[in-house]
């Protein structure tokens, strides 16, 4: 289901008609366009533009006062359904049937390492072990992941998903795992243990790290080396 129908009609029409106005448009001219008031026109600006949705500059004008224009964002661009697994899934056919099995793992372990490298700057900006764990977490929720975190022992911990956003990939490809486990190896600099996997029959996918710090301990050792 495309993100564009948790909109409501008079939103989808707006997001719609300033997908075929690329250059953007009015205020004005959404009204006319949707034959809907100014201030309703401005209303669904606001709300979009509050959920990222859409960008506004100022239009040049030659006499007169400059208007602000309406265009969508990479994020509204994003609202409309995009066939990226089945682009993906002929890719992965190719790549598997001219270079073999293991070259696929590489290139899918290579894609995981470039996943990671997108967030790389939010990652370094967490100074402890039981802040990344929640970054990473927090970044497989933005992915589309249902992740939570869980401490299990005092140096293990492990992060669970209740789904699987390459599901249909995954379940074709049975080494399409090798991407997650790269991605949050990656993300994390340590080794990760797929402990359960929704592709083969778990109930979740599940995912342990080791070396993580106890959140306990790690309070109490900040505070040890307070002055």
């Amino acid at each position: 289901m495309s993100a564009l129908s948790f909109l409501g009609q008079s939103q989808q029409l707006l997001v719609t008609a300033l997908l075929r106005h690329r250059k953007g448009l009015t205020v004005d001219e959404l009204s006319r366009l949707l034959s809907i008031s100014r201030n309703a026109v401005n209303q669904h600006l606001s709300s979009l533009g509050n959920n990222g949705f859409i960008q506004s500059s100022m239009l040049e004008s030659t006499g007169g006062r400059p208007s602000k224009i309406y265009a969508l964002s990479p994020r509204g661009l994003e609202l409309f359904q995009r066939r990226y697994s089945f682009i993906a899934k002929l890719l992965l056919a190719w790549v598997g049937k001219n270079l073999g099995e293991e070259d696929l793992k590489v290139c899918l372990q290579t894609l995981g390492e470039q996943m990671a490298g997108e967030f790389e700057n939010r990652m370094i900006k967490q100074l402890s072990p039981i802040d990344k764990l929640r970054e990473v977490t927090a970044i497989m929720c933005e992915l589309g992941y249902d992740a939570s975190m869980q401490q299990i022992s005092a140096h293990r911990a492990e992060i669970t998903a209740h789904n699987c956003i390459f599901y249909k990939l995954a379940e074709e490809y049975q080494g399409f795992c090798a991407l997650d486990l790269s991605f949050l190896a990656s993300l994390l600099k340590t080794d990760i243990e797929h402990k359960e996997c929704i592709v083969k029959k778990g109930d979740r996918c599940c995912f342990v790290i080791a070396d993580s710090v106890n959140p306990i301990r790690e309070t109490a050792l900040l505070h040890d080396h307070e002055p």
